[in-house]
């Protein structure tokens, strides 16, 4: 079946037009593709969703019922960080901190210099000399990821923390001889609570490389935040298959996910919301690669990265050079062909 998926992802993602004196390598112009990967994320310990209120949850009415809504970047941010954190281990780009990318043009710097595969997979901008703008539009689309079950239902508990306590452990700052009086209480999402998401690839964008990096990076990331900084995992991701086929389907859409999912039991297990998914995009797109196929995909090129794998290691080389030329050509050369 990845056989058959991989024959549908263009080769390159360069086309080559005759534009005045020169060949002019572009990105591929949008064709006619949608692939969706239908996400679950399951919370495994208490996280943050916070809104413009400090101490409430960001929610939404959707499906009939007011449910918590988890923004993209939430879950991208993330995956983002470590696919620029898969590239710099294997020394083929990664070479900027996140949106920190300043490209100099009067020092010779060029766009492929510093943007690499992750830009191309997850979007990215960066400034120039003047006012200069690089912008880079993702390959995958999140959407916002909304929750299961709704907020009828005790999926929020209240958590006392307090601010600036010291290394010491206590409350009193010894420089200022004060205590500290930062002592509040937020609201976290309690374990257990499941989201549904979709990551959409619209036309064909999506190399072999920059499809396995993009799933690399979810299997690998991890750790998503759910506060200023977090020490350990507190979202848990099920991949539900890939579907692809020629136009984007409505049920992309976490909010149409949610009403073909219809009724479920008040504290559903993650395979009672898995299978169901599985069905409704079957219907619904004429490609298909279960669940389980997928998950164990993702564990092989999680394992073909720890042991660097040669087969691995040379695709990312490969797409290395083939990004700095797309991102060089497209942002550089002149109509002349300079």
């Amino acid at each position: 079946m990845f056989e058959q998926l991989f024959t549908h992802l263009p080769q390159q993602v360069q086309q080559t037009y005759e534009f005045e004196e020169k060949p002019f390598d572009i990105p591929a112009l949008p064709q006619a593709q949608c692939l969706v990967i239908p996400i679950i994320r399951e919370t495994v310990a208490p996280i943050l969703i916070r809104n413009n209120q400090a101490d409430m949850v960001t929610d939404m009415w959707a499906a009939d019922k007011l449910r918590v809504r988890m923004i993209a970047s939430k879950t991208k941010g993330v995956e983002k960080r470590r696919g620029s954190q898969i590239l710099r281990s294997l020394g083929v780009g990664g070479k900027t901190a996140a949106n920190k990318i300043f490209i100099r043009d009067e020092d010779g710097h060029r766009a492929g210099d510093l943007f690499d595969l992750n830009t191309f997979v997850f979007g990215d901008s960066a400034n120039g000399s003047g006012k200069a703008i690089y912008p880079v539009h993702a390959a995958v689309l999140y959407s916002d990821a909304l929750s299961v079950q709704g907020l009828d239902q005790p999926l929020i508990d209240d958590v006392f923390r307090q601010g600036g306590i010291s290394e010491e452990g206590v409350s009193f700052d010894a420089q200022s001889g004060k205590t500290s009086s930062n002592i509040f209480t937020t609201r976290a999402v309690l374990p257990n609570t499941l989201f549904v998401q979709s990551l959409v690839m619209i036309g064909k964008r999506m190399t072999k490389a920059a499809f396995n990096h993009l799933l690399l990076s979810i299997g690998l990331a991890g750790s998503y935040g759910g506060a200023t900084a977090t020490t350990g995992t507190n979202l848990k991701t099920h991949l539900c298959g890939i579907y692809w086929g020629a136009l984007e389907r409505p049920i992309n859409a976490p909010q149409e996910m949610l009403r073909a999912l219809g009724k479920l039991p008040p504290r559903p297990q993650v395979g009672e919301v898995v299978q169901p998914l599985e069905a409704m995009f079957k219907e619904n797109y004429s490609h298909a690669i279960a669940a389980t196929e997928l998950q164990k995909y993702v564990a092989q090129l999680v394992k073909a990265f720890e042991t660097d794998e040669k087969t691995l290691v040379a695709d990312y080389r490969a797409a290395a050079e083939q990004m700095s030329g797309l991102f060089t050509a497209w942002f550089h050369q002149t109509k002349k062909g300079k």
